[in-house]
């Protein structure tokens, strides 16, 4: 079984996730209490965006381990990216309740929100965030709640904080950030 799941892991990392899931499919059938094996298909399965059949592999991990951190937040993102944003949510409040210091579960909660179309709750989830640990991704997603909230001012002074504290930040997010301000500045 252990060697069994050392080549699973090692299919995985060398990009043959296809023989990886295979692999740890036969370590299920020795052991089908392995937690590793479990969460490697649950990952595997989620990578290739079947996100349903990935939950019955998170499911009966989470019901050997159900404390386990990993587990919970990967459980959560399954849930989000399938549009499940309630239910992700009660998952990140929980793990907020086990970890408070974990600045990530406070944000994921306020771009769910985000989603949701709630921006004020968006708002005060993302804040939250920051008052736990200032991160450019942070100051960007704050700027956007405020934004979408309708408070141009607060967008501003959020996106000048993301771009003032931008340093190694994607391209990407850093020309939407000067855009966006551009824009506001135009709209004012």
């Amino acid at each position: 079984e252990i060697l069994l799941v050392r080549l699973g892991h090692t299919h995985l990392v060398t990009g043959r996730p296809r023989d990886a899931f295979e692999i740890m499919n036969k370590v299920l059938n020795l052991n089908p209490r392995n937690v590793e094996a479990l969460t490697v298909c649950a990952g595997i399965l989620d990578s290739e965006d079947r996100r349903e059949e990935a939950r019955i592999y998170y499911d009966r991990a989470l019901a050997i381990e159900p404390e386990s951190r990993h587990l919970r937040m990967s459980y959560a993102g399954n849930l989000a990216s399938s549009s499940r944003l309630r239910e992700a949510i009660e998952i990140y409040k929980k793990l907020i309740d086990d970890f408070p210091e974990e600045q990530g579960f406070y944000q994921y909660i306020g771009i769910a929100h985000s989603y949701l179309g709630e921006f004020d709750q968006a708002v005060a989830w993302l804040e939250r965030a920051l008052a736990v640990r200032q991160t450019p991704t942070g100051y960007f997603n704050l700027a956007l709640a405020y934004e979408k909230r309708g408070n141009v001012r607060e967008a501003v002074k959020y996106f000048n904080l993301y771009l003032d504290n931008s340093r190694g930040e994607s391209e990407a997010n850093i020309k939407k950030a000067k855009a966006e301000l551009e824009r506001l500045a135009k709209g004012s």
